[in-house]
């Protein structure tokens, strides 16, 4: 019987790798070559990307001062500024930088010694040293090779990833941010746009960027888009490399953000609370430049490394402090998203609190104006005065025979402590007894209505794409 020949399929010479730097290259690497996966590129596209790479970094590097090319050069500089391409003294020479150039991605030496690559295991012969890897070798670490290496091993096509890295991440002209995710399509959807804004800077420069949403805004939008029924963490890597002091700064969402922003998303009072905020938190900063709150209101629901700081219930009370300030509407908006981030993230029932907020409503009430509502509003950040307020209201009421409700000792254990629990509820109880007040027809909170308000604005599906690029300098 004839024997069947089979023929292996190639292997990509490219591996996604769990090295945030190395991972946001691949994918902009298969951006670049028009491949939906990053095993699909193939030693051919890899040559064309390579191609691509070499004339962009040559363009930058002998591009005048007031063009776009010379952006890119910023950002090659910040990210690997050792290099020659990126040297004050480079040559200005196109022929000389492209021969230069094309060395660091010639293919592996088949014939010279044999290592294995830092990043994705494969045989390599070609050491990398702080030259042209970013984020290695601080000035203050002078001996972090192993000894007797000129570098780290590091193979053609993660050469390639590495270099194809500002592409894919969201740079600045000193910084650069990329994605990890469990999901990968929300990191690809992020680099796919990354990809295309790298393209704008490098014709018109970070000045003729038209209005975009930062990292942040832009993750969020990918994890609704992409992760209903299977929720995902993200970690955005936020880095610079440059001569002075290398620096990284890791921010997280956890795995509730992406079943909060599907929930959200279904819920017009929460989506409209958003918005809502959005604008809010739309500002001037110090220079008299205009920051767009979409990115801001995204950060909320960032954790900063080592923290779980539930950014956002907090801002919600902060922003609802100044109730003249604040529709009834608006109010209602943020309650409904204040709850549903509590039961979301926390498992938490807010009609648990219910009692309390009727305790507090009806003294507030006793009132003709706003005196003891102000009061309640200076307590009722703090557990400790919180604490003592509610003990002198539930006393005051005994003694003029009002009727109260039995207040459950584990709930107010919770709203009296000083942990995210603690903040949450207290956040939770403000919106409740607001909206007390509000059935009590007590006149807390602007008349105004600002239900219009976001008919007449042009913005993403939930309000994350219109970010001014004039932010940059805030993450430099």
């Amino acid at each position: 019987m004839d024997q069947v020949s089979t023929v292996e399929a190639p292997t990509s010479p490219l591996h996604l790798t769990e090295h945030p730097l190395q991972r946001c290259g691949a994918w902009a690497v298969a951006a670049l070559a028009g491949c939906a996966r990053v095993e699909d590129v193939t030693d051919e596209l890899l040559e064309g990307v390579v191609t691509r790479i070499v004339g962009d970094v040559v363009e930058a590097a002998v591009a005048r001062p007031d063009t776009g090319a010379y952006d890119w050069w910023k950002v090659l500089f910040a990210l690997y500024p050792n290099s020659k391409p990126t040297h004050a003294k480079r040559t200005k020479d196109r022929t000389a930088l492209s021969h230069e150039m094309v060395q660091l991605f010639l293919p592996d030496d088949a014939e010279g010694p044999g290592r294995t690559c830092t990043f994705c295991g494969q045989h390599c012969t070609v050491l990398w040293a702080k030259t042209t890897l970013p984020m290695f070798d601080s000035i203050r670490s002078l001996n972090t090779l192993p000894p007797g290496t000129a570098g780290w091993p590091v193979c053609r096509g993660c050469r390639v990833a590495l270099w194809a890295l500002p592409y894919g991440a969201w740079v600045t002209a000193g910084s650069a941010t990329v994605l990890m995710c469990d999901n990968p399509q929300v990191e690809r959807q992020f680099t796919d746009q990354n990809v295309r804004r790298a393209g704008r800077i490098r014709q018109s420069g970070f000045k003729g960027l038209p209005a975009q949403a930062g990292p942040e805004a832009v993750t969020l939008e990918a994890l609704r888009e992409h992760t209903a029924g299977a929720p995902a963490a993200t970690s955005l890597w936020m880095f610079k490399n440059d001569n002075q002091e290398p620096w990284l700064r890791v921010s997280a969402t956890r795995t509730g953000v992406a079943r909060f922003l599907q929930r959200m998303w279904a819920d017009p009072d929460c989506r409209d609370g958003w918005k809502d905020l959005r604008r809010r938190l739309g500002h001037q900063d110090r220079r008299g430049k205009a920051v767009n709150g979409a990115t801001t209101v995204a950060r909320l629901l960032f954790d900063r490394e080592g923290e779980q700081s539930d950014r956002l219930p907090k801002e919600l009370r902060a922003q609802s402090g100044d109730w003249e300030k604040v529709s009834r509407l608006t109010l209602m908006r943020w309650r409904a998203l204040c709850r549903l981030y509590g039961e979301v993230m926390y498992e938490v029932d807010p009609d648990r609190l219910e009692p309390v907020a009727e305790l507090l409503a009806t003294w507030i009430a006793q009132e003709s104006h706003r005196g003891r509502f102000n009061e309640y509003c200076r307590a009722a950040g703090s557990g400790y005065q919180l604490h003592r307020l509610l003990m002198t209201v539930s006393a005051g009421l005994r003694l003029r025979g009002v009727p109260q409700k039995a207040l459950d000792a584990a709930t107010l254990t919770d709203l009296f402590g000083n942990g995210s629990k603690g903040w949450l509820d207290r956040a939770l109880l403000f919106f409740e007894v607001s909206a007390k007040l509000d059935a009590k027809q007590v006149p807390i909170g602007a008349k105004r209505d600002d239900s219009g308000d976001e008919a007449s604005e042009a913005e993403g599906e939930i309000g994350f794409a219109q970010t001014s690029d004039d932010e940059v300098e805030e993450y430099a």
